[in-house]
This record gives structure tokens, sequence and C-alpha cells, in this order.
């Protein structure tokens, strides 16, 4: 079981800040609403062995593919209904339908890393194209470091994964939501964080704001990383 320390988080973002990480040029370069400095975090956590990545929001997965560069154990599963994408005109899919563009690019991204020399595991990812809240979270693997990337997000959304998706957390993980930078989202992700973590123990918390919601220099939306593990329930 992979303990992260307030060390190991420390060393993994001074490395981020700085763009420092396994991944290449490539992994830089792949489309998606994020940062080089957010890929690296996610490299960076990933690197201790037989993790089990979560991220929900996968979008054209170029985080999703960030984290298990290089990290061969890492076993990944991906989320993403594909309804949204704030690069279309419409932002929302036209009801009953998805954004396929959206979907057949991260099955392309997929498939261009299956070659053993790009250094990724496609063999380990697991993709559920589905809203992360019709998902049957009991019957999910539990997981070491999850990637909560959902826009637009609501209170409601939040409130859905303390309450549901976080007792799949092993004994203690790791928890990064994104669009940390917006106001109105920090204050609503805070007030469900006091509400919800009850069973659970905040070990930790970092920030990394950025100066608006999608800078490319720094961690795009900003960022929330929370160390959490579960109280030890005792007789009596």
């Amino acid at each position: 079981m992979a303990k992260y320390t307030q060390e190991f988080i420390d060393a993994a973002l001074e490395l981020s800040d700085n763009e420092h990480s396994k991944l290449s040029e490539r992994e830089r370069e792949l489309f998606g609403l994020s940062s080089s400095r957010v890929r690296a975090l996610l490299n960076n956590l990933c690197t201790k062995q037989d993790i089990n990545y979560l991220e929900i929001g996968v979008y054209r997965g170029a985080t999703l593919l960030s984290a298990l560069y290089g990290n061969p154990s890492v076993k990944a599963v991906g989320i993403d209904h594909f309804k949204y994408d704030e690069r279309e005109a419409k932002r929302w899919a036209v009801e009953g339908t998805i954004w396929e563009n959206v979907k057949s690019q991260l099955e392309a991204n997929i498939v261009r890393y299956k070659d053993p020399n790009m250094q990724v595991s496609t063999d380990n990812i697991t993709i559920i194209a589905d809203d992360f809240k019709q998902v049957a979270w009991d019957k999910q693997a539990k997981f070491d470091v999850c990637f909560f990337d959902v826009t637009p997000v609501t209170k409601a959304d939040y409130e859905f994964f303390f309450s549901t998706v976080l007792p799949t957390i092993k004994t203690s993980g790791i928890v990064i939501f994104s669009n940390y930078s917006n106001e109105t989202t920090s204050k609503a992700l805070n007030e469900v964080i006091e509400a919800y973590t009850g069973p659970y123990s905040i070990d930790w918390k970092r920030q990394r704001i950025s100066s608006g919601l999608s800078d490319a220099t720094k961690y795009y939306s900003g960022l929330l990383i929370l160390g959490i593990s579960k109280k030890i329930k005792t007789l009596g």
C-alpha cells in the first residue's frame, strides 16, 4: 500500500513547479485542457509502485497518459460522459448524443501509445464512458490517486464525490481537484470538505493558484491537493 507523506508531495510539487518529470516533449504537447505543470505533477505522483489511478473528467486523455508515462505498474480508470467540450461553440452536445470527436481522439491517443517504446502500459487503462454519478462505485477498485477534473463542476458534484466516490479510496491516498482558481468553485469545494470529511482525516493540504482558469504556464485552472486517510474505527 502506498503511503504519501508530506515530504513526498512537497518533493513532487517542487519538481512540477519546474516542469520536471519523466514526461517527454510529446506528452507536454498532447492537446488537452491542462498544462505542463499539471501533467508533470500527475506523473510524479504515480511514480510509486502498483498505484491505482482514477481520473474523473478524462477528456482527450492528455493527463491520463501523462500519469502513466514511464510508470509501468500504474493501473488507471478514466471516466467521462463526453457530452461537454468548452472548445465547442455549443459546449454541450445535443441531448442523447456525445462529442464523438472528443471520444475518438482519446481512443486514438491510447492506440498511439500501445507501442512498448512509448512507455505507457495501455493494457492497464480502463475507460468508462458515462457520467461519474452513474458509475457502480461499489464495484470499482480502490484508488491511491484521484484527479477530479470535472468541468463545469457544481457543489452537487463535489457532494456526490465525497459521499459516494471517496469511500473507494484505499486506507490513504491523494485527491487532486482542478478549477481551484475559481473563487466560487473553491468556496463550494471547501464547504463540502468541511461537511463531508467526518470519516476521513485531511492529513495535509497543498494548493496551486493560477492567474486564470486556463493558465498554460502554471497549473491551468488551479489545483487543490489533499492527502486523505480513513479514520480508524475503535470499539467502545
